[in-house]
């Protein structure tokens, strides 16, 4: 793997800016959203989409990397950051979490066609759109940082269940994936979130995942806490009917699983069977916990233009 030389770095990076640009506002479904744009508008578009709990601050370092060689859309997901909480529940599905990304594309990317990154939850709706027929060509490439499609999830129990050790990976991801369950129950997570998880948000990531955090990458207090009871929703509208009654999901777009090698929530096995939904992927593994973007953001550079770059000389 090439990582980036000196001379590709943008002066931002040198300069270890790392904030986000001025925001700017659409639409979805009544939904205000938040957009941060930056870089050359004549340059290969790409759309960063952040997961939980963060909002867009945490592709800052992986942006400055990035900024030279794209044009670069990112947007806080409703109920984050600067983007409006929706009232229902319901309001979180991943069909409006689809319509979403549609909305901010079709406003502020300057081309047609869009390289797509997600991570975490972020990775996990954009599933949606990169599974769309009617969307999907619109997205040149994708990379899908630990945050698997929950159809292929569901199918993946399935398959589980019919293998001799099945049911060993699967009870091992079962207890990997114990905040899902968790943010189903009533009181308690929001509670947690207000008054532990929210007010200690940087020592957690620190403690657990050795990341220091500095500027706006990580929200204030009030903020985070905001966004962990609201971005609950997502898990409560979207697992479980997934889960009991998955969708067949496939793409023709060209993924890039990166796969971190000590995740402490996504075990490596749930990927087994991509290629049966996207035939088109090629994997990366990467010695490092679950928030890539944050601990790893010149190795994950790298391999977003290389993978954007093998990509456009195919097509």
């Amino acid at each position: 793997m090439r990582m980036l030389a000196s001379d590709e770095l943008s002066a931002e990076h040198k300069n270890a800016g790392g904030l986000l640009p001025e925001p700017q506002f659409c639409y979805s479904g009544g939904v205000k959203l938040a957009v941060y744009c930056q870089g050359d508008p004549s340059k290969p578009n790409i759309v960063l989409v952040h997961g939980y709990p963060d909002n867009s601050g945490v592709w800052n370092l992986l942006a400055d990397y990035l900024v030279d060689q794209f044009y670069l859309i990112r947007y806080d997901v409703r109920g984050a950051g600067n983007s409006a909480v929706p009232a229902d529940q319901n309001a979180y599905r991943l069909g409006r979490l689809q319509e979403d990304l549609e909305a901010v594309t079709a406003q502020f990317c300057s081309q047609p066609k869009f390289h797509l990154v997600g991570h975490d939850w972020g990775s996990v709706q954009s599933w949606e759109s990169v599974s769309c027929p009617r969307f999907q060509h619109k997205i040149l490439s994708y990379t899908s940082i630990s945050g698997p499609c929950l159809d292929h999830m569901g199918h993946w129990v399935r398959q589980r269940l019919r293998e001799k050790d099945g049911v060993r990976s699967m009870v091992k991801q079962f207890f990997r994936s114990w905040y899902i369950w968790f943010f189903h129950l009533p009181l308690l997570p929001a509670f947690l979130w207000r008054f532990v998880l929210g007010r200690y948000w940087s020592r957690s990531l620190y403690v657990f995942e050795g990341i220091e955090t500095h500027g706006d990458i990580v929200a204030e207090r009030a903020q985070r806490r905001r966004d962990g009871v609201h971005g609950m929703a997502l898990y409560r509208a979207n697992c479980l009917p997934c889960f009991r009654e998955p969708r067949q999901r496939t793409s023709e777009v060209p993924v890039h699983l990166v796969i971190p090698t000590h995740d402490r929530f996504l075990g490596a096995d749930l990927y087994s069977g991509i290629s049966e939904w996207a035939p088109n992927t090629s994997v990366h593994h990467v010695s490092g916990g679950h928030w890539l973007p944050l601990s790893h953001p010149e190795e994950l550079a790298t391999l977003i233009v290389d993978f954007t770059r093998t990509v456009s000389l195919r097509a």
